[in-house]
């Protein structure tokens, strides 16, 4: 079989709300890296998705952070960015803010909130990063616009939300966890950090095998050679993935690798 170029999500996918690979699926991932590449896509920021697989893999791999504002190739150069227009990121943030809506942004790599609150202290916990305090979230967008904002609300209809945030200023937004919101500049997404990182990685996108289970992924299966969308997968995934697995987040993965490496996998 020739080398395949292996894309995963990661909340949802890989993980969960705790946050932690199964060793089952760490054997079967250090047995892929042996003959295939391996690229990690995700809301979060760079160095969460760092610190969660730089223990357990025995090399480094390309990564696609921020829904695909932030690209890192295999050698860890910083390949591709596009932040939040400064205007844009301002608009979005006192919008949420007199909504009553938690609001986080990530600039240079780090995350920033104005409300230590559960939201905040669950979402650092989650992504294994800690959050720097600030009065005043428009003045410190202001000096550099962010990679993303994020929303986090248990409540309220977020995609509702997503429709409204898109309407009023022209920004990307997705759901990638039923209480997470994420926002982006506008024509960013996961599809288009996979084009960046395979126009520099020489990969070819019919060896793109990408998994995925909510509606930031979209793109990203619309793009890969083969999509396969895991049993917990949003409507929305499963429409687009090229194959639909039964079994829900890792247990999904692992199937879908099999029938993958086994050529039972449509693409």
């Amino acid at each position: 079989m020739s080398i395949l170029v292996f894309v995963f999500d990661l909340d949802g996918t890989l993980v969960g709300k705790e946050s932690i690979l199964p060793d089952e699926l760490i054997q079967k991932l250090r047995i892929l890296e042996e003959n295939h590449e391996l690229v990690f896509a995700s809301g979060r920021m760079k160095r969460s998705i760092e610190s969660l697989i730089s223990n357990v893999l025995t090399r480094s791999h390309p990564v696609i952070a921020y829904n695909g504002a932030m690209v890192v190739g295999s050698d860890g150069k910083v390949i591709y960015e596009a932040p939040l227009n400064i205007e844009q990121a301002i608009g979005v943030i006192r919008y949420l803010r007199e909504e009553g809506y938690h609001r986080q942004a990530y600039i240079c790599d780090m995350l920033f909130v104005e409300e230590a609150n559960e939201y905040a202290d669950s979402y650092s916990y989650h992504a294994a990063v800690e959050y720097i305090l600030v009065d005043d979230l428009v003045k410190l967008c202001r000096q550099k616009g962010p990679q993303k904002i994020l929303v986090i609300d248990e409540k309220r209809d977020l995609r509702a939300l997503a429709s409204e945030l898109m309407k009023k200023f022209r920004v990307e937004a997705y759901v990638s966890f039923p209480t997470y919101l994420e926002i982006v500049k506008p024509g960013i997404n996961k599809g288009v950090g996979l084009i960046k990182l395979a126009e520099y990685e020489g990969f070819e996108i019919d060896e793109i095998v990408a998994f995925g289970d909510s509606d930031n992924d979209v793109e990203m299966l619309k793009i890969a050679g083969t999509g396969i969308a895991v049993g917990n997968a949003t409507e929305q995934l499963k429409k687009v993935a090229t194959h639909v697995v039964s079994k829900p987040m890792w247990r999904g993965v692992v199937e879908g690798i099999d029938l993958v490496l086994s050529g039972n996998a449509g693409g």
